[in-house]
C-alpha cells in the first residue's frame, strides 16, 4: 500500500507481493518397433504435463489424473469460483463441476469418471499351400 503525505516526500510505502507466472511442460515420448519372423509390434506413448503458478489470490486448479481436463479452472477466484473438469482426448465421461469457496480448501469436488476409448486390435494371418504333381507314363 502506497500513501502520499507530502509533494516533498511523494508516494511511500510497499508494493504487493507478486508472485512470478512460470509455466513448465515436460513431454515424454516413446516409440519401438519390433520385426520377428512374420510379426510386426508397433508401440507409441505420449505425455505431456503441465504446472502453472496460479494468479495471487485465485484457487490452485486440482490436481487429477492425466485423464482429467482442469485446465478451465485457472484464474478462479474464491468465493464463487467454479468450473468444469472433463475427460481428456482418448477418454469419456459426463464433466463435473468443481467450487472453490476459499483459498485453503481450494477447489473441491469429485470425477469425473473417465474410461478409455483406446481399443487393442490383434491380428493374425497364416497361409501355407500344398502342390502334388503326379506323372503317369506309358
Amino acid at each position: 500500500i502506497y500513501y502520499c503525505y507530502d509533494l516533498d516526500t511523494g508516494f511511500e510505502g510497499t508494493g504487493p507481493d507478486c508472485t512470478s507466472t512460470t509455466t513448465t511442460t515436460s513431454i515424454t515420448s516413446t516409440t519401438s518397433t519390433s520385426l520377428t519372423g512374420t510379426s510386426t509390434s508397433l508401440s507409441s506413448t505420449s505425455t505431456t504435463t503441465s504446472t502453472t503458478t496460479p494468479d495471487p489470490g485465485s484457487c490452485y486448479p486440482p490436481t487429477l489424473g492425466s485423464d482429467k481436463d482442469t485446465s478451465e479452472c485457472s484464474g478462479k477466484y474464491p468465493p464463487d469460483g467454479t468450473c468444469t473438469v472433463s475427460c481428456t482426448t482418448g477418454y469419456v465421461g459426463d464433466p463435473v463441476t468443481y467450487y472453490c469457496y476459499d483459498l485453503e480448501d481450494n477447489f473441491v469436488g469429485s470425477g469425473p469418471d473417465c474410461t478409455s476409448t483406446t481399443t487393442t486390435t490383434t491380428s493374425s494371418t497364416t497361409s501355407s499351400s500344398t502342390t502334388t504333381a503326379t506323372t503317369t507314363t506309358s
